[in-house]
Parts: C-alpha cells; structure tokens; sequence
C-alpha cells in the first residue's frame, strides 16, 4: 500500500509541478510585450529518493523556483553603450541647433552682412560727403551687428536650455538612484536564495538601470541577496545597497589647495575671489610667492592644470596676485585675492608657491557623499580633447555638459573673439580718421576701472588694454572759424600725447592733454581734458574745437574716443552713438600735412575698405592665436561647427547601432518567444496529463487491491 501511496503523492507532486509551469507560460506569454520583461521559467527538480527492497525509488518532480532568463554580461556591455550613445545623441541635438543658426543657405546671414558692411565704405570712398551713401553704411552696420547680437543672444539661450535639460537629468538621476535603492530594499525583503525569486523587481531594477546608464555612464556590482552597488565609471557612488546619493546641480564652488607652507599652522587666510561668468574652469597656480599685491604672481590653466594660458608669444602668461582694489583681468573673469571669510577684507597672509584655487564661474555638477563632501564631477575635456576621466564621462547628461561648456561655449568665445577683433579693426582705423565736422566735446566709450593704473595692465579694466603699445596719437585745436588754432607765436596748436606701456594711466593723458593746449606759454586755454565716470572727456573752450590724428599706440581706440563701434563681445556690440546720431561723424578722411581735413578725402573710408582682405589677429583663452581675414575667421568658426555637428552625428549613430545590437542579444536571451512558448505549453499540457494518469492508475490500483478483499 505504502508503494502506491507513493504513486498518488508522485502523481500529485507531478501535477503541482506541471500546473507551475504552465502558470509560468502562460505569464510569459501574457507579457510578449511588455518592455523590460524577462522570459522567466520553472526549474524542476528531482525529488528524494528512498530506499526500498529493490534499491533507491524516486518520489517524483518538485517546482524548485522560478527564474528569469538574463545575461548580465551583455547587460553590462549594453549600460556601456547606452551611456556613449545617449551622450554623442545629447551633443548631437545640441550642435544641429548651433548649425541652425549660422546656416546661411537660405537667408542673408553674417557674411553676407560683412561683406555689405565692406561695400558700403567702398561707395564711401567715392562720395565721402554723400549723407545717402553714410546713412546706408550705418544702416547696414546695425543690421551686421544685430545678425551677431542675435547669434550670440540665440546661443545664450541654448545654453539656458542646456541648463534646464542638465537640472531635469539631475532630478531624474536622484529619482532613479532612491527608486534602485528602494528596490533594493524590497529585494532584500523577498529574496530566498533557490527558492523564491521576485523577478518583477529585478526587471523593474534593469528597467531603471538602462535609464540611469542614459544619463551618466555607471558600473553595476552585483552583492549578492539582491543588493547592487552602482558606481559612476570614474569611482562616485550613486547606489549602494539601499543607499541613494545625491547629485546637485547648483552654482560653482571655489576650492583651494593650499601648500604644505600655507598650512601652517598658522593656516593661511587668503583665498581667490571674481567677477564674471565663463563656462571653463580656473585653475589659479601661485609660482611666485609674497603678499597679495606686494609681488605673488600665478598662472591660469583652464583644463585642471594640464596647460596654462599663454601670452602672444607662446610664453606662459603670468598674473600679479592683486587685492579687489586691483582686480586683474583674465579670460571672462576679475579676479582678487583676499580673506578667506570675506571677499571685501584684506588678507594677513602670504601666498606660497605651490597654493592652488580652483574657481568655477559656472553652475556645476557635484556628487554629495553621506557625509555632506561635495565632489565636483562636471564632464571636462582637456586642451588634446580627451576626457577628464575622474568626471562624468558618459550619458545624457556628459553630452549637456560638453555641448555648453566645450561645443557651445568655445563658439561662444569664438564668436566673441571675432566681434572684439572686429570693433578694434575698425576703431583703430576710424579714430584715426577725421569726419566733416570738428569736435566740440568728445567723451570715449570705454571706462577703466582705475584711472591711476597703466592702461594697458590687467587691473585697468579696459577690454582693449592688452593690445596698447608704445606710441602717441595727434591732437589738432581749431578756433571758432574752423582753421587750425594758433599759439601767440603763431605756432600751430597740435600735439603728439604720448603712452608708454607699464605707465601711462588715464590720469596722465588727462595730465598730458591739458598741458599741451593750456600751457603756460600758450597764456590761453584751447581743449580741457577731464574724467568723467572714468571715461576720457575732452571738451574745446572758447569755441574752439579739434580733431584726432595719427595714433601709434591704439590709446584712442582703447578708450573709445572717435571711434565707430562700441562693445567688445557679440551680445552688445553696436554703432557709437556719437556717429549714429550725426552722420558727418563717420570719419572717411583724415587730418592732413596742414592739419586740416580736405574736402573729399577718403583716405580713412579707403584703410577700411582694405580691412575686408586684412588678416588680424583673434585670440580665445586657452587657444592659439589665429590671423586671418574677418571673413575667413567667421567661416572657420561655421566650419567648425558643422565638422563638430558630422562627427557627433557620425559618434551617435555608431554608438547607437552597436547598443542596438546588444539589445538585441540581451533580448534573445531574456526575450519572449511565442513559438517557443506554444511549443513549451504542450508539453507542459501533456506532462499533466501524463500525471493525471498516474494518479488514476494509483486509484485503479487501490481498487483493485481493496477489491482482493471482497
């Protein structure tokens, strides 16, 4: 009786085993569609066996667990393509919109703007008096200038975007990192090893996964019991276990790391403060030690320290460590020296060489351990192009970044550094020039910060400063007739005002112009110089007015006196005011041998007209000094981006395909297979059968033997 007691339990055990994986089937059929879904299945085990008089029996199948189907090896491989994909896609979508703007194609764009600009002086040589031709050459001036404000407003918009896009992927990170966290949890809770698997949760787990390897380029290290840790590649931890860290993006931190010298004890007080905004990051490296503003210098890297900035020459450039009454020009940004605790207060201590501060003017991407550290992991590419591998490195969010802070922003410079060449082009010919009137009061467009600094030094505050050199520009008095004043001598009222580099500030041209038109000798007073806002004003007295001449130095473009531009970036370049409203300013002839302008003269609209094929010179922090034509270097920066735009096409479609194709194997592995699954189902149906017929033939032999009884 015993041996078919056994039969009915085998039977039965057979039956629950079967009904199991049919369940199973049936849910894998069920979810054919559903995304993330694993193909799970039944593992039946052998059960006991016990000894009998005929040697060991088995008892039948048991339904050990449920499993899923899933390669974690090329799951591995496919996060990995999914972060280079998601990353070359972000700074793909980013560039076309960049090529949208200077796609000039279908309407008339910058150059063809620049080449009208162009033109029109041309037909200003030939009419120098004509009010028509000077009314249309400032015309279509204003239109070459707002096509470049609009440029530059439109990328600052694309960077806004860019940030948005960045705070929206962050949140999400921080989502997916407490949802894998909770997860994991939940793992924990219902895990039994070989027994009972909740494999919705792993799905799920995957599912967030492949949306975090979207974002940031992770690695998953598998604990055991269901736990994962997620590190980003370059060693940051985003989940571990059902810890979730934090990631914020939020404005750029300065740090310093301060030589064992500075760290006392006494530990030193200074630290480095600016003004300004710059998508690069600064690294201030003291190689000069003293006090701040008593003769610490630095050097400037923009790429973490691997190159630093040049002067012209190729030289490293370095900079005098100033306090904020000095503040010192470099890239985009003032920056001084001064007490730790407050960027108003004076430092008591020495810089020390080997003292390192980093500034990033830029809202950043930080990574807050549990402890509260925040860890700066904003993607960066050194000057060669490669990756800064202890940052982010892949995702979406790489790709945001790359696109503002290297795609975007080095467009950015580019196209600033071609509207700051061309106004100074452009000034430098025309406040060289005279226009059809005398001036009666001129007051330049450019301040500087400190009037008793030299003019060409990084604390002047001039955006021209640096491209001053020694030399003088003439001055011309006239009386109220408009004929060449003279002195009581007979002497005509000029003068050369000389600059030397490294001396000469605002207060000495001041000093300078009013000793050479009320000097002693003249016993009268021709032209008063004076500051005003920090401006250069010169004004005639008595009627008198004047005109400007030669200028060896750049001191009048530098200011902003007699000049037809104003600005120095894209975004606020326009025509000075002084010849927007007076047409006869525009300065298309010059002072001549009498010191006088001549009726037709054209020798200043002719210097500009040969500007257009002139090769000048632009620089952008951090790279290499270029000269070409206006023209050339605008249709550099068009190639440049368009070359930028193919490549991280080519990178996206690339990446994509090959994540395409570890999706695919993953999916022949874990996918759901109709076919296979119909086929499994009758089985499965046939093995039931199969012990519903064992347990009816037990019943029979119950029967039978009951019925030896009777």
């Amino acid at each position: 009786m015993s041996g078919i007691t056994s039969l009915l339990s085998m039977g039965a055990g057979a039956l629950r085993a079967n009904q199991a994986a049919l369940q199973v089937t049936g849910n894998n059929i069920s979810n054919v569609d559903t995304e993330g879904y694993s193909r799970q299945s039944v593992v039946l085990k052998d059960g006991q066996y016990v000894n009998t008089f005929t040697g060991q029996v088995g008892t039948g199948v048991v339904a050990q667990e449920v499993v899923r189907a899933h390669d974690k090896f090329v799951e591995a491989q496919y996060l990995t393509k999914v972060s280079a994909r998601d990353r070359y896609q972000t700074l793909y979508n980013g560039l076309q919109s960049v090529q949208n703007l200077v796609n000039e194609s279908n309407t008339d764009g910058l150059n063809t703007s620049l080449s009208t600009f162009f033109d029109d002086w041309g037909d200003l040589t030939t009419n120098p008096e004509s009010a028509a031709v000077r009314q249309t050459l400032v015309d279509d001036t204003e239109t070459l200038l707002s096509t470049l404000r609009s440029e530059a407003d439109s990328m600052r918009q694309l960077e806004d975007q860019a940030d948005q896009s960045i705070a929206a992927g962050v949140d999400k990170l921080n989502e997916l990192a407490k949802d894998i966290a909770d997860l994991n949890n939940q793992i924990n809770q219902t895990q039994i090893d070989g027994k009972s698997n909740p494999n919705n949760l792993y799905d799920l787990r995957d599912v967030k996964l492949r949306e975090m390897a979207g974002l940031v380029d992770i690695n998953v290290i598998d604990n055991g019991k269901g736990d994962i840790t997620v590190y980003t590649t370059a060693g940051q931890t985003v989940v571990d276990g059902v810890v979730a860290f934090d990631f914020k993006f939020e404005q750029g931190q300065t740090v310093r790391q301060l030589s064992p010298t500075s760290l006392g004890p006494p530990v030193s007080d200074v630290q480095a403060y600016y003004d300004g905004a710059d998508n690069d990051e600064y690294t201030l490296k003291v190689v000069s030690g003293g006090a701040v503003g008593g003769g610490a210098a630095f050097q400037v890297s923009l790429d973490g320290g691997r190159t630093w900035l040049t002067n012209d020459d190729g030289t490293t450039a370095v900079y005098q460590a100033e306090a904020e009454g000095s503040k010192v020009r470099v890239g985009d940004l003032d920056i001084w020296f001064a007490n730790v605790d407050d960027p108003d207060t004076p430092a008591a201590d020495n810089l020390n060489v080997g003292d390192t501060f980093t500034l990033v003017p830029k809202k950043a991407l930080y990574w807050y351990t549990t402890a509260g550290t925040a860890e700066n992991i904003t993607p960066q590419q050194y000057a060669d192009g490669t990756d800064n591998t202890r940052r982010l490195t892949g995702g979406a969010l790489a790709g945001a970044f790359l696109f503002r802070d290297e795609e975007l922003g080095e467009f950015q410079d580019t196209l600033d550094a071609f509207a700051k060449s061309m106004v100074w082009e452009v000034n430098r010919i025309h406040s060289q020039g005279a226009g059809l009137t005398n001036f009666s009061t001129v007051l330049g467009t450019n301040a500087v910060s400190l009037t008793n600094v030299a003019l060409d030094s990084r604390s002047s505050g001039l955006d021209f400063g640096d491209r001053l050199q020694s030399g003088a520009f003439m001055l011309y008095a006239y009386d109220a007739n408009g004929n060449l004043a003279v002195d009581g001598s007979g002497n005509p009222v000029q003068a050369s005002i000389a600059f030397t580099p490294g001396v000469t500030t605002l207060d000495d041209l001041v000093t300078a112009i009013d000793n050479a038109f009320s000097p002693p000798a003249f016993s009268d007073t021709y032209l008063d110089a004076s500051i005003s806002n920090n401006r250069l004003s010169i004004s005639g007295v008595n009627g008198r007015t004047f005109q400007f001449g030669d200028d060896s130095s750049g001191v009048l473009a530098a200011l902003g006196v007699n000049t037809f531009l104003t600005g120095s970036r894209a975004s606020d370049v326009a025509v000075n005011d002084v010849v927007g409203t007076d047409l006869n300013r525009i300065n298309a002839g010059h002072v001549g041998a009498d010191g006088l302008v001549a009726v037709g003269d054209n020798l200043t609209a002719k210097a500009m007209t040969e500007l257009e094929n002139t090769a000048i010179s632009f620089y952008v922090a951090g790279k290499t000094t270029v000269n070409q034509t206006l023209t050339d270097n605008y249709a550099s920066l068009v190639s440049k981006i368009g070359s930028d735009t193919a490549a991280a096409s080519y990178q996206a479609t690339y990446q994509a395909a090959l994540a395409a194709e570890l999706n695919e194997q993953q999916l022949s592995t874990s996918g759901v297979n109709l076919d296979e699954e119909l086929t499994n189902m009758i089985k499965f149906q046939h093995s039931y059968q199969a012990a519903a017929k064992l347990v009816s033939t037990a019943n029979s032999m119950f029967e039978t033997v009951l019925g030896l009884k009777n």
